[in-house]
């Protein structure tokens, strides 16, 4: 799984390279893209005519619901007629939305790390968490490369197992912050980008679990049982979309983007939603 989720990454950084310059038209041609692919998509999972000819009958059963408000019982009927009849449209959709799922679980993560969090600034700081395994003793040691400068720390909540430090960052490039057991063995790597343009993913945890590491933070590497924590995060910053100076999550600007590609090739795809 973790050569899976690596190379997913690798190919986003391939596809995004010709746009990466530019946050967001990356954001706008990512999502176009994408909207005009999941309306094809729909398309082939779904019966194209039964599916018309299932809308056609709710929307006449709309009109019959707003028409009919003569008596209780006619009300009762036409409202039972109006589910029956969004129950067989929505059944027969459900094999296009369910099409769509493993490309939103593919893609959505990998948007996540490049268009919700960015690199951090030379001289910017930030904390990193460790969370310890179970009857852990001394506290791990952390420490990173030429580029990065460990501030504070460590500092133990015996409550919650953690043990926690403050990151300066002090010169640019991808650099390397290295967890490793009071005890010995292998230490445990993140990598931290500094003033890194385009849009690089950035890794915010590693994760015990195959699963939270593929949905949460598909860039990085899933941890072994024996490393020295059980969980390891790094509180990167976030990246700001900006839309006439006002911050818009990148996830809205993505929805809004897709929905509206979607519709403008739905006619000259003959899809039928």
């Amino acid at each position: 799984m973790t050569a899976l989720l690596q190379g997913m990454t690798r190919l986003a950084d391939r596809v995004l390279a010709p746009v990466a310059a530019s946050p967001a038209l990356a954001l706008v041609v990512v999502a176009a893209v994408f909207g005009a692919l999941a309306v094809a998509l729909f398309k082939l999972a779904t019966p194209q005519r039964r599916l018309r000819d299932a809308r056609g009958r709710l929307i006449g059963r709309l009109y019959e619901a707003a028409l009919y408000q003569t008596s209780l019982p006619v009300i009762l009927r036409v409202q039972g007629r109006l589910i029956l009849a969004n129950l067989r449209y929505l059944a027969l959709a459900l094999p296009g939305l369910a099409a769509l799922l493993l490309p939103l679980l593919l893609v959505l993560p990998q948007l996540e790390v490049r268009f919700g969090r960015r690199p951090l600034a030379v001289g910017e700081t930030v904390i990193v968490t460790a969370t310890l395994p179970r009857g852990a003793g001394d506290s791990p040691q952390l420490a990173g490369d030429s580029g990065l400068v460990i501030e504070a720390g460590p500092l133990r909540r015996a409550a919650a197992a953690e043990v926690i430090w403050r990151v300066r960052a002090q010169a640019p490039g991808n650099h390397a912050l290295a967890l490793a057991a009071a005890s010995g063995g292998p230490a445990l790597e993140l990598i931290v980008p500094v003033a890194v343009t385009g849009l690089p993913a950035v890794t915010r945890a590693r994760h015990g679990s195959v699963w939270r590491q593929a949905v949460l933070d598909p860039a990085g590497r899933t941890l072994d049982r024996a490393a020295a924590a059980a969980h390891l995060a790094i509180a990167m910053p976030v990246r700001e979309m900006r839309v006439l100076g006002t911050p818009i999550p990148w996830l809205a600007t993505f929805t809004v983007v897709a929905l509206a590609a979607g519709l403008l090739v739905r006619r000259p795809l003959r899809v039928e939603l």
